[in-house]
């Protein structure tokens, strides 16, 4: 072989080395081009490209071009096997997980969490529009899937039983079970937690009313899983009063019926008052202990529609919470503020009930 031929394969050789090397060599050249110069706007002089440094002090903020293009750089260095692909597909994600988040808080889908689960119920107090043909029963069933009944909008609205709406009236809707109550003078937070049933956690969650953990006179507020004492439900009827201090009235035989305890007694009126208790506690000094054995709270904070349970006498003492205003409640029993066979009922303070065992619902 002679010494040209060897040159001319040498050459042969080199040159389709540099033929393979030579597409890679261009993707490079894209790679850095859209990388450097590929964000440069169309209509001002000045560059402005992706410098990875300068997105992560601006907690990786970058407009719609940059990302596209990053993604590209992205793509091609992962499919080059480019020694750097791991890096730009680092920082093609940290861009776009940060954009994502940005667009989530322009779009408020973020959601502060709650003290309770309410992710499937609306929030707070809805005003609705009663639309031809509706009825608060029908008005009822859209949001029945969030706990709300009839009942609730009428406790909500202060309608009786008899009361129905009208085309075009508003009304208020609790947004979750519960009901919608007007805030009056002098209660707080706290107070309407303790006088409906609630608690302060779910007051202040259901209300976005973290910032200020207040309300003011006027304000319509969701009361949640609340309930309104008897003495202002809308279809309540005060008893005949014939005595200045402590009003009675004749709570009649009839009302027995599915009533195992014998009537006149405390504990015949008491759970004529809470049927969902057993009908089997015995004495009244006995109570506490028995419903804590079927499953029901008891503990020394009263709620209205409690139980009210004490040793008072030989067999103990039992009747029916109310109301309960601060450190004050009203209550309700027989054989007792009114003597055997009739219902009697009184407000007392803190000094008169403390001590005793209150009776809650499960």
């Amino acid at each position: 072989m002679t010494t040209n031929t060897k040159k001319d394969k040498k050459k042969n050789t080199a040159f389709k080395r540099i033929r393979r090397a030579f597409p890679y060599f261009l993707a490079s050249v894209a790679i850095v081009a859209v990388a450097f110069f590929g964000s440069e706007e169309k209509f001002e002089e000045r560059s402005s490209s992706i410098d990875m440094r300068a997105l992560a002090q601006n907690n990786f903020t970058a407009s719609a071009d940059q990302t596209a293009e990053l993604y590209i750089v992205s793509e091609l260095a992962s499919s080059m096997q480019v020694a750097t692909a791991s890096v730009i597909t680092t920082n093609y994600d940290s861009l776009s997980s940060a954009s994502a988040i940005a667009a989530n808080i322009a779009l408020d889908k973020i959601e502060k969490p709650n003290v309770i689960n309410t992710g499937h119920l609306a929030v707070g107090v809805v005003e609705y529009t009663v639309q031809p043909g509706e009825t608060i029963a029908s008005i009822a069933a859209k949001y029945s899937a969030s706990g709300v009944t009839e009942t609730m909008i009428r406790w909500s609205n202060n309608f009786k039983k008899s009361r129905e709406v009208k085309a075009g009236e508003k009304i208020y809707v609790p947004g979750r079970a519960g009901f919608v109550h007007v805030v009056r003078k002098n209660e707080t937070i706290n107070s309407l937690a303790s006088n409906y049933g609630s608690t302060v956690e779910e007051i202040i969650a259901a209300n976005s009313l973290e910032l200020t953990r207040s309300v003011s006179v006027g304000m319509r507020v969701l009361i949640p899983n609340g309930e309104l004492p008897e003495t202002e439900r809308p279809d309540y009827v005060a008893p005949n009063v014939n005595n200045k201090t402590s009003g009675y009235y004749s709570y009649s035989a009839q009302y027995a019926k599915g009533n195992r305890y014998a009537y006149g007694w405390c504990t015949w009126y008491a759970w004529s008052r809470r049927t969902d208790l057993p009908s089997n506690m015995g004495n009244a000094r006995n109570w506490g202990n028995a419903a804590r054995r079927a499953g029901f709270p008891v503990n020394g904070t009263p709620r209205a529609g409690d139980i009210f349970q004490n040793n008072s006498g030989y067999y103990g003492h039992v009747g029916y919470v109310t109301a309960v205003n601060g450190n004050t409640i009203s209550i309700c029993d027989m054989n007792g503020v009114a003597g055997w066979g009739k219902v009697g009922c009184k407000t007392l303070n803190k000094s008169q009930w403390s001590g005793w065992n209150f009776i809650h619902k499960k």
